[in-house]
């Protein structure tokens, strides 16, 4: 795609807040801000996590795994992550929709 892409959430203490994603031309900018790329429950608040890691999925084109840690401070031995497929519209905006089931043949192409 050309395309260099950030995705990043913040937290306040252990609470999430929205994902940003921005994109560049360049590894060195400037950035564009695209807003928030996740839909869904809890979409707001990066699914209740915070992002941590892309991982390009080996052998397949264009086709990346949203990687997120949600931390449980009530009960830290029961923290989980968040794996999800990312999605690029035509325009070349990601998408990262909630999907409660998934593998890797959601990245196959028809």
């Amino acid at each position: 795609m050309g395309k260099y892409y950030l995705i990043t959430s913040g937290t306040t203490g252990w609470f999430p807040n929205p994902a940003r994603c921005d994109v560049a031309d360049n590894i060195n900018g400037p950035y564009r801000n695209m807003g928030n790329p996740c839909v869904g429950p809890y979409a707001g608040q990066t699914f209740i996590g915070q992002s941590t890691f892309v991982l390009p999925v080996q052998d397949m084109e264009d086709a990346y795994i949203f990687m997120a840690d949600r931390w449980i401070p009530t009960d830290l031995k029961n923290s989980r992550y968040i794996w999800l497929p990312i999605q690029f519209d035509d325009a070349g905006n990601i998408l990262i929709r909630w999907i409660n089931e998934w593998n890797l043949d959601y990245f196959k192409k028809p």
